[in-house]
């Protein structure tokens, strides 16, 4: 017989072990989602509309607050109806995890098995997501950090960052923003990156295994890769070759963007802060060429 609990006001709330799988949705507020040893734990910090739905039964942990997505998106919009929800909620780290939110940030940070983030409106933060990852929005940046199996990012209005990424395939699409990669040994098998309105920015450990063919329809190319071979045609610009074995692939396209490939100095540490901070086309390395 499962367990449930109905909360209207902030207050920590004692879960307790066998949580296994993590459902979450909320229509708007501030969401953070831990993996932690120990027993499942949730806090709530401020609430305001419906209560918070909280159910345990046969492992899976059920939070809801508001109205399902769908119909909560549609009274958000029409009545400007106040159903938000500010909370934390800590689970086992090899616990499932899906969370949807129709409008505001969400952090998950520290998981082993399968995560997967939607929503509509809001800043999407991951760090430390060690299985298959999905993440979906419609308007709002998504920063991932230290992914290290399959990443599958989807955007229509935000950038995308990726830091520090190694390991599984890593796929991602922005309709308006620009796209930047931090990539870490081993290399992930495929990388394939793709925007409309934005610059892809990608930086590769010092010596990788790598076959490269990235292009933008209006943009320039720049690459600190002497094996890369740079080009520039009417309506095309590419990055084109193979480093070393070639094991890996890394593929993207923009159509209004630059494109550059930055390159790791062999004794620096995985400071995944420097790529947040470069600028298409501005590498800060030496022996850069450009294709104009």
């Amino acid at each position: 017989m499962g367990e449930k609990w109905k909360i209207e006001q902030p207050e920590q709330l004692a879960i307790g072990e066998g949580v296994r799988r993590l459902r979450l949705s909320a229509v708007g507020g501030r969401i953070n989602v831990l993996g932690v040893d120990g027993p499942a734990a949730l806090e709530v910090n401020r609430i305001s509309g419906p209560p918070l739905n909280v159910e345990l039964e046969d492992g899976e942990l059920t939070v809801k607050h508001g109205e399902d997505l769908k119909s909560g998106l549609w009274s958000w919009i029409t009545r400007g109806a106040k159903q938000e929800v500010e909370l934390s909620i800590s689970v086992p780290p090899d616990a499932l995890v899906e969370v949807t939110v129709v409008s505001g940030p969400v952090v998950v940070s520290n998981f082993h098995e399968r995560v997967t983030v939607k929503g509509v409106s809001g800043e999407f933060t991951l760090a430390g997501v060690y299985g298959p990852t999905s993440v979906s929005t419609v308007s709002g940046a998504v920063t991932v950090e230290q992914a290290t199996d399959d990443l599958k990012v989807r955007a229509v209005s935000g950038s995308i960052t990726v830091l520090a990424g190694a390991g599984g395939e890593i796929e991602l699409n922005t309709v308006a923003g620009a796209i930047t990669v931090d990539l870490e040994d081993p290399m992930p098998g495929r990388v394939h990156a793709t925007c409309v309105s934005g610059a892809l920015t990608v930086r590769l450990p010092h010596d990788p295994d790598v076959e490269v063919d990235i292009s933008s329809t209006s943009g320039r190319a720049t690459t600190a890769f002497p094996e890369i071979t740079r080009s520039r045609q009417p309506g095309s610009s590419r990055l084109q070759g193979v480093i070393g074995s070639g094991a890996a692939q890394l593929k993207g396209h923009t159509v209004s963007g630059s494109i550059t490939l930055l390159r790791r100095e062999a004794d620096e540490d995985a400071d995944v802060q420097d790529v947040q901070d470069a600028k298409p086309g501005d590498t800060g390395e030496e022996g850069i060429e450009d294709a104009r």
